[in-house]
């Protein structure tokens, strides 16, 4: 998509991995969570006003990022959620949940505790194993 920009709140909280199929994959800064955000490329801001095979990609897409969540980071639980209540740009975001983390067994959202933000090394780490499980381009590529 020409033009397309990443919503600044998005750009501000979190770490932008790459890109893949019309998506870009962004990481929350906060490392407490596993808690990645898909944002497709497109100016719809709902997942239901996709058009079919953009949301059957998007889906995808996101049934592979639970996945890579699951097994990458150990999750029992890999909760989904496209709220949009404070950013308008369509974003779905991934959160990997353990027994161990801060909110367990509640929600995440509003109650994360500030935490340490992901080191250069485990940042380049998880582009890596992102890249193997095919969930990112092999090219870098510039930021939304």
């Amino acid at each position: 998509m020409d033009g397309f920009q990443l919503h600044p709140r998005l750009a501000a909280d979190c770490h932008v991995l790459g890109h893949k199929d019309g998506g870009w994959l962004l990481l929350q800064r906060n490392a407490l969570l596993p808690w990645y955000i898909l944002v497709p490329e497109t100016g719809h801001g709902q997942l239901h006003e996709l058009p079919p095979d953009q949301r059957a990609r998007v889906r995808a897409q996101l049934d592979a990022l639970a996945a890579f969540v699951q097994t990458h980071h150990g999750c029992r639980r890999v909760n989904l959620a496209a709220i949009g209540n404070l950013v308008p740009q369509l974003h779905i975001h991934v959160v990997g949940r353990r027994e161990d983390d801060p909110c367990w067994p509640g929600v995440v959202w509003g109650r994360l505790p500030a935490g340490p933000d992901w080191g250069p090394a485990a940042l380049e780490g998880i582009r890596q194993a992102l890249r193997a499980a095919g969930l990112l381009s092999a090219e870098p590529e510039s930021r939304p």
